[in-house]
Parts: structure tokens; sequence; C-alpha cells
């Protein structure tokens, strides 16, 4: 800043907000806090007017006492109706200083004409009264040392018929003057401030206003249950959405359960792209997403492969919530095929249990992929090959959910009495590839038993969380 601009910012603080949005607001602040102040400032001295007349006028004798009276009386009158104007809608207008301009010059007028009735009274007061104008006002430097020059010019005289020297008057004007510039250069600073206020508050709202645009495009990339997590991590306002993002989607060890389901005679049905693909294929992994969904799994499409992983700290809740999702995609399917005249999509379930690394497996470019590695993911995709064997399949029924031996020993602690088949692949002649030690599989129909029995046992599970919480709290 040039010394050029630092005399125009002294003589025009506001230029300081001049082509900013913020100069309205600052002249509505500036409004407010100088008529809150008004309201409180001249009551009080009224009340010292009066205060005075009774304390020090009577006691001191000072006659005539009509006089006094009349001259204490007027001016806790002007105060008070000072006052009062700042109580009325005129206390919005352009000029709304102008009243405690008028009476803070009579008030410095009959300050020194005190000096002319009682000669020893301090001739001093009557700058102790500019200061204090100029300190109700809180305007610029410029502006109060106009006032403070029109109220000198208003004492001239009475100070001069008073006895008091010019050159002791000449003394105290500059005092004044030196004190009031120095006082008053704070509203500079009072504006500067403001300005920067403003600017941090305005960048932080661009940043609220991007974090939440970036948010909400970023929820139409990624899994629902992962928007919902940032979101939480958001609300705290502690955090920015890419420490948020990185929080969230940091690759973790955790125990989860895992669903997969693959369309059989996708690669021939593939070939009609408007009919086979376009009419049933799409729709249908778009409901079966929406089913994993639904139960708080994190799916991630490949083709027309589904697959999915559920990460509940509870793994009980991780396994039902599974079984909800692959009972709810086998009806979705069933439905679908009845309703269409394009084939046929055939698919299983198959769901496992196990502890595997979640969350962004790639960066943060176009390598983001949300999934899950560990030998419960590759354990599907064996037992997937192993449902196109002829042996396995003619055990199977289209929307069969097959569930690992884990998983199943799972909902049989649970007391879970369920319809289900157990497929042996010892007594096939069978093995699962790199899983040979496991020999059993088991296969559920999504019928209404099955599901019932599940369902209710799911919300009597988040029942009695419900009821741990409340105990907790109380």
């Amino acid at each position: 800043m040039s010394n050029l601009d630092r005399i125009i910012t002294y003589i025009f603080p506001t230029s300081i907000l001049d082509g900013s949005p913020w100069l309205k607001a600052w002249e509505e602040k500036e409004r407010t806090e100088f008529v809150s102040f008004a309201k409180v400032f001249f009551p009080i001295g009224a009340v010292l007017y009066i205060a005075h007349y009774y304390f020090f006028d009577l006691p001191t004798g000072l006659e005539p006492k009509n006089h006094w009276f009349l001259f204490r009386a007027s001016m806790t009158g002007l105060c008070l109706a000072t006052a009062g104007f700042y109580l009325t809608p005129f206390a919005k207008i352009r000029y709304y200083r102008a009243p405690v301009v008028i009476t803070g010059l009579i008030c410095c007028y009959f300050q020194a004409r005190v000096c002319v009735w009682y000669p020893e009274a301090p001739w001093l007061y009557c700058f102790v009264f500019i200061i204090m104008i100029t300190f109700v006002l809180q305007t610029s430097p410029l502006k109060s040392m106009m006032f403070a020059t029109a109220a000198i010019g208003l004492q001239w005289m009475s100070l001069i018929e008073a006895g008091v020297e010019k050159p002791a008057i000449i003394s105290a004007f500059f005092v004044t003057t030196i004190m009031l510039l120095t006082t008053r250069s704070a509203y500079i600073s009072n504006i500067k401030f403001f300005d920067l206020t403003q600017q941090n508050t305005d960048t932080q709202r661009k940043n609220i206003e991007m974090n939440i645009e970036f948010t909400d495009r970023l929820k139409s990339f990624i899994p629902e249950q992962i928007a919902s997590r940032l979101e939480d991590k958001l609300s705290n306002g502690r955090t920015t959405v890419l420490q948020a993002i990185d929080e969230v989607l940091r690759p973790k060890k955790q125990h989860i359960a895992c669903l997969f389901s693959d369309i059989r005679g996708y690669t021939q049905g593939s070939k009609n792209l408007d009919d086979y693909i376009g009419e049933l294929v799409l729709p249908n992994i778009k409901a079966c997403t929406h089913a994993v969904e639904d139960h708080g799994g994190i799916p991630r499409k490949i083709g027309d492969l589904v697959f999915a992983y559920f990460d509940d700290p509870n793994q009980t809740r991780n396994v039902l919530n599974s079984l909800l999702s692959g009972f709810e995609m086998s009806e979705l399917n069933s439905d679908q095929n009845a309703g269409t005249e394009f084939g046929e999509v055939r698919r299983y379930i198959l769901i496992s249990i196990g502890e595997a690394i979640v969350g962004n497996v790639g960066g943060f470019d176009s390598s983001v992929e949300i999934t899950a590695l560990g030998s419960p993911v590759n354990f599907l995709a064996r037992v997937d090959e192993l449902t196109k064997n002829e042996i396995i399949s003619r055990q199977l029924e289209n929307g069969d959910v097959i569930v690992c031996q884990e998983t199943y020993s799972l909902l049989v602690s649970l007391g879970l009495e369920l319809d289900s088949k157990a497929i042996s692949l010892h007594r096939s002649g069978l093995k699962i590839r790199d899983f040979s030690e496991q020999n059993m599989l088991y296969s559920l129909r999504p019928n209404e038993h099955n599901k019932s029995t599940i369902s209710t046992y799911y919300r009597a599970l988040e029942n009695q969380q419900v009821d741990n919480i409340r105990g907790k709290a109380a």
C-alpha cells in the first residue's frame, strides 16, 4: 500500500470495503452498535445531570438556584429526548448520528458556559466533553476532528469570557486532537478486522458449499453405505471431505460376510444386447444392488457379477443381512423371470464369512476400487466354479442361497431352524479348488419360513441392542 493509499484510507476508512459485498453489512453493524450504545449512554447522562444539581449545585450553594435547576433540567431533557429518538423508527434514517452530533455540540457549548457562570469549574472539562462525544459517535478520525473543531469553535468565546488564555485553549485543542487521532485509529482497525472476518467467513462458506457439492457428486459414484459414513464423518465439522474419504475408505482388516452372485448363461445371452442385456440383465443387476444396499451391504458390480461385503462390527448382523439380501435378490429374480419374455436370468447367491481387507484397495485417482480382499472372497469364486459342475447343479434350484460351513455353523449356534439341504462334496467326489479342506456346503431356499425366521431373529437382535443402549443411558 502506497503512502497516498494510506492517507486515503485514514481519511476515508470505509474505502477499505469499496467494491466488496460487505460494505452494507458494515454499515448495518455500525448502525446497530451505535444505536444500542446511544440508548444507554444518554439516559446515564440525564441521570448525571440531575444528580449533579442535587449533590453538587445545591450543597455548593450556586446561585441563582432557578438558573442552575433550569440548566440541569434542560440538559437532562435533551439527553432523554436523544435517547428516545433511538427508540423510534427514525433511528434507521441515513443520518442517524445527527441527533448525537447536535446534542453533543449543545452539551459542549453549555459546558463552556458553566465556566462563565461558575469560574471555579475546571475549563478542561470542556475538552473532556468533546472526547466523550467523539467516543459515542464512533466514526472516522476525519469526522471526529470535524466534530471537535466545531465544538471548540462554539466554546471559544465562552472560554475567553471565562478568562482562559488563548495559548491554553490552543494547547488543549492540540492535545485533544492528538488523543482523537490516536484513539480513532482503532476505527480503521475495526474495519480491517471486519473485512478479514468476512473474507474468512466467505471462504469457509465456499469451502462448505464445495464440500457439500463434492460429497453430493461423490454419492452417485459410491455405495450408499460408504456415502452415509462420509456424511457422519463430515457432520462433526472437524474433518474435510478428503480427510473423511481417507478415513472411511482406508483399507483395514475386518471380519465380514461376503455375497457373490453370477448369472448363468450370461455369455451366450449377452449376444442379444437390446433384449437380454437392456431389458433383462440391467434391471436385474440394478434391483439386486438395491437389495444389497437396503440391508447395509457394500456392493461392487463386475459385468453380470454382483459382489458385496457386509462389514458391521457384529458378525452375526453381517450374516443375517447377507442372507436377507440373498433372499430378496432371489425373490426379485424369480418375479422378473415370471414377467419377461426375453429369457430367464439364472443365478445362485453364495455367502461366506471370514477375515478380509476391506476399503479402497486402489488409489485416489481412476484406480479407486472399493472392495474386499481375502480368503472368504476367493472361496466364493471357487464355489461359483463348482456350481457349474453337473453333480452340484442337479442338487440346486435357481435362486438358491448357498452358504459355507462356517456360516451354517453360526446359524445353528443361534438356534435358527432353517429349511436347508446339506451338500457333501466328499460323497460327490468333488473338491473346492484351493480349499480342499472344505467338504460341506448348505443350500437354503428363499421360502417364507426361512425369510421369516431370519427377519424375526434380526429384529430381536436390533431390539436387544436398543434395550442395551437405553440401559446404559439410564
